[in-house]
């Protein structure tokens, strides 16, 4: 009869020369390599947390500059003004033009409600989208603090905590490769939703800026065409960063409380993971949404 495995006959040496080498190399440099893994879990989670206090919801309760006070804004009105008065002027002429061939009054009524959608839009534009980009403010921060229970400063360290937490003991259902692509995704997504917000705080200087020249003209095809089109970018990017803060909301909502309970089966433990990547996804949505906000004010944007 034929031994299989290790035995002391000489045909079988190598099988016990392979088994016992691997039990070595195992037991030498298993415990290493789990170390060199933990400190990678352990690295990662801190560069989250860390960035998660300073940035992650930065953007949320820092509030819009004042565009009612903002040099800026009046820089472009004023610099643009003698634009605005030759659309006027141009738009007048039309109108005049209008009259004497078709001998109405429409094109006098249109050019007088153009005239008068110029002067309100002039005077009192910039303080009621300031009013609006305010309010915007508030409710991004007072949907963040209600889905975090915090009502202070405190709420970006409570989402590090609620967001790290699972990520400390995942066990072995989905690995320290997951840990480490959800933690990148997690500070590379913190990054970018600051960096939109003070693409979002430019655009809205500049579409500001230029609202009463694109009010000059509109009784015009193209001219009212163009003021719908300023008025649906400004409307979209005062909504983005409420609209932002309802996705993270949802997102903080679907991670739940964090980590498995004690004893729980590796399902429940898996399923806690599964909130955290969901909320991460969430939050990635909140990143690109802005291009569905802007179609979605203005169909035709392309």
């Amino acid at each position: 009869m034929i031994v299989l495995g290790c035995s002391w006959a000489p045909w079988d040496w190598d099988d016990c020369v392979e088994e016992y080498l691997g039990k070595a190399v195992n037991a030498a440099f298993g415990p290493l390599f789990k170390l060199i893994f933990k400190a990678i879990q352990t690295v990662v989670v801190e560069a989250v947390e860390a960035v998660l206090k300073a940035v992650g919801f930065l953007w949320v309760w820092i509030d819009t500059p004042d565009i009612s006070d903002n040099g800026a804004v009046g820089f472009i009105q004023v610099h643009t003004n003698y634009i605005l008065a030759a659309a006027a002027s141009i738009a007048v002429i039309v109108a005049a033009i209008q009259m004497a061939v078709s001998h109405r009054g429409e094109p006098l009524r249109d050019i007088l409600k153009s005239l008068l959608t110029m002067v309100v839009v002039s005077g009192a534009g910039v303080a009621f989208a300031a009013t609006l980009i305010q309010a915007s403010d508030q409710f991004s921060q007072w949907i963040i603090s209600q889905a975090l229970g915090a009502d202070n400063h405190a709420f970006a360290t409570k989402l590090a905590e609620r967001m790290t937490d699972p990520l400390q003991d995942p066990g072995e259902a989905l690995g320290f490769v997951l840990i480490i692509f959800v933690g990148i995704l997690m500070v590379i997504t913190a990054i970018i939703q600051l960096a939109l917000m003070i693409v979002r705080y430019g655009m809205l200087v500049l579409l500001v800026g230029v609202l009463p020249l694109t009010a000059a003209a509109t009784n015009t095809e193209m001219g009212m065409a163009w003021f719908k089109k300023t008025l649906a970018w400004l409307g979209g990017f005062i909504i983005y960063k409420p609209v932002a803060a309802l996705i993270y909301a949802t997102a903080i909502k679907l991670m739940g409380t964090p980590g498995a309970p004690e004893g729980a089966s590796m399902g429940a433990e898996g399923t806690q993971m599964l909130k955290v990547v969901m909320g991460v996804t969430m939050m990635i949505v909140a990143v690109v949404s802005l291009p569905a906000i802007l179609r979605f004010v203005s169909p035709r944007t392309s």
